[in-house]
């Protein structure tokens, strides 16, 4: 159990559940990734995060939990539940397993004794939640100059992953000092990403969502630091470990980095699957650019990681040809979003994605293109990782 286990916990009592959420806090390597008050409802959650282990408390109402059960393994015979009960009652045991369990849990437990169990419930759950999980997957947008629209990129991608409803998706601003994320999608927050570095160690992923705001369109969004001085006490160990609980929280976490290459882009690209690029077909951009390419060619795989985007595509500025700039790159082009000026302007006016000022016209289209493109293969075996971020700093 090399990885974290991401658990959903279900109990509609207070004092129980929050005994077992202790429990389950002090075991190495264990994520609670949400906790449910309610029986009702749980196992359209559950198929919604696709946990590797749900723990379902039996005795607020054995009927009621073995009726969850039952729907859960059901919507997904893949799905690993472990019913915990303070009884040892063979009958209510028996009930349990007639309803897709494997394991029963009796209270009150030991952490030692819930690990073993879990070992054995969770073992090859790489092969077996592969499908459910749909690939996760952490996107870092990014721009070798100003102004090239990585925010905008960022932004509609990410509102697009979010309203296609497959995973829930979240979008981080890593331009510390600039970032315009929440502008861009018309929200207020007093939480911010340095809050939540701040608060960390307290957090599990239902006080993480919480303490988020979440974008009509089912977007959860994390601000850059409200302060400029409050950039410097962000640590990079720290936000590379939220990038990873992040990653085991959400299907697709993407990420509108700063055009500074900071310790926070660097961090992001590290854990990235997919590295967008946004370009211009302007002499300027490109040479940026190139030289942005020729940094990632110093670190094994980064370059297999790349996909480019050319932004504004079909603009009269526009200086050079898209065969000259595939040929000047020596990369190619991936997607093109048209130069519709009117449509992006009336969304930074609306504070909304594209979708909501021009939906189905060219450029939505593009980024749902994006979206179907970017989902994983279930058998995509991962990208090597080099050391990037250690290497620089």
């Amino acid at each position: 159990m090399k990885d974290l286990i991401r658990i959903v916990l279900i109990d509609p009592n207070g004092e129980s559940r929050d005994a077992l959420r202790r429990l389950l806090g002090t075991i190495g390597g264990f994520w609670v990734a949400e906790v449910l008050e309610s029986y009702h409802g749980g196992a359209a959650r559950v198929g919604e995060i696709a946990p590797d282990l749900t723990i379902v408390a039996l005795d607020p109402d054995p009927q009621q939990a073995i009726d969850l059960i039952g729907g859960v393994t059901k919507a997904n015979p893949q799905a690993v539940v472990l019913p915990a009960s303070r009884s040892s009652d063979s009958a209510l045991i028996l009930r349990a397993v007639r309803a897709g369990a494997r394991e029963f849990l009796t209270l009150p437990a030991q952490p030692a004794e819930v690990l073993e169990i879990a070992g054995r419930l969770v073992q090859g759950r790489e092969e077996s939640q592969t499908q459910a999980a749909r690939g996760r997957r952490i996107v870092a947008v990014t721009g070798a100059s100003g102004g090239v629209g990585v925010t905008s990129v960022a932004v509609n991608l990410a509102a697009s992953v979010a309203v296609a409803k497959e995973q829930e998706t979240i979008l981080l601003d890593f331009d510390m000092v600039f970032g315009s994320v929440d502008a861009a999608l018309d929200i207020v927050t007093d939480h911010t990403l340095f809050t939540v570095l701040q608060n960390f160690e307290r957090l599990d992923a239902t006080l993480l969502k919480r303490s988020m705001t979440r974008h009509a369109s089912g977007l959860y969004v994390l601000p850059r630091p409200q302060l400029i001085d409050e950039i410097a006490k962000v640590d990079p160990e720290t936000l590379q470990r939220l990038l990873s609980l992040l990653k085991a929280t959400f299907g697709t976490v993407v990420i509108d980095t700063s055009k500074g290459l900071q310790s926070s882009d660097f961090a992001a690209m590290e854990v990235a699957d997919v590295i967008v690029v946004v370009v211009q077909l302007d002499l300027t951009c490109l040479r940026n650019t190139s030289r942005l390419i020729g940094l990632f060619q110093q670190f094994d795989g980064m370059v297999d990681r790349i996909k480019l985007v050319v932004n504004r595509a079909g603009s009269t500025d526009t200086e050079i040809s898209l065969a000259k700039a595939e040929e000047t790159l020596k990369m190619p082009i991936s997607w093109q979003i048209p130069n519709t000026t009117k449509f992006f302007q009336a969304a930074r006016i609306k504070g909304a994605p594209i979708a909501d000022v021009a939906k189905g016209s060219r450029p939505h289209q593009v980024f749902l293109e994006m979206t179907r493109a970017l989902r994983p293969l279930a058998d995509e075996p991962p990208k090597p990782r080099k050391g990037f971020f250690a290497a620089l700093f």
